[in-house]
């Protein structure tokens, strides 16, 4: 029996080497203080490019950013572990770390040897499916 499974072509391991990204945007390529409009599943965000080669914007919308707020734009992920570092691209979801950045850590326990790991991290806040993106003029 074969099964099908939907998934946007970001989720695709092939397509992260592939060069024809056409379909968002590299804030690193953008000029300082363009904004973007990024709508996604469940919100808008405008997003104003402070630093594109650092990550560092200016982001309002969704739950966590009712006004302007300075953070570090990651990229935009499938969900998983993979990174399109300063993309933004429809399809993928946003990765927002605020400023300044909180350490947060978790135990890791595993049952079979005992052993606890304690694994360091910083918050990182991760957006619904980006639908569309737009230059505010």
């Amino acid at each position: 029996m074969t099964e099908t499974i939907a998934c946007s072509r970001g989720a695709i391991l092939d397509a992260w080497s592939d060069p024809e990204w056409n379909n968002g945007v590299q804030i690193d390529q953008m000029e300082e203080l363009t904004t973007l409009a990024v709508r996604t599943s469940n919100s808008v965000y405008e997003i104003t490019v402070l630093n594109g080669r650092s990550g560092e914007v200016l982001v309002r919308g969704g739950e966590f950013f009712p006004v302007r707020t300075a953070v570090r734009l990651e990229g935009s992920t499938c969900g998983g572990s993979i990174l399109k570092r300063g993309g933004i691209y429809v399809g993928l979801r946003m990765e927002i770390v605020p400023q300044p950045v909180e350490i947060v850590s978790r135990v890791k326990h595993d049952p079979t040897t005992g052993q606890r790991e304690i694994l360091l991290g910083h918050k990182v806040i991760t957006t619904s499916s980006i639908q569309s993106i737009g230059i505010v003029i």
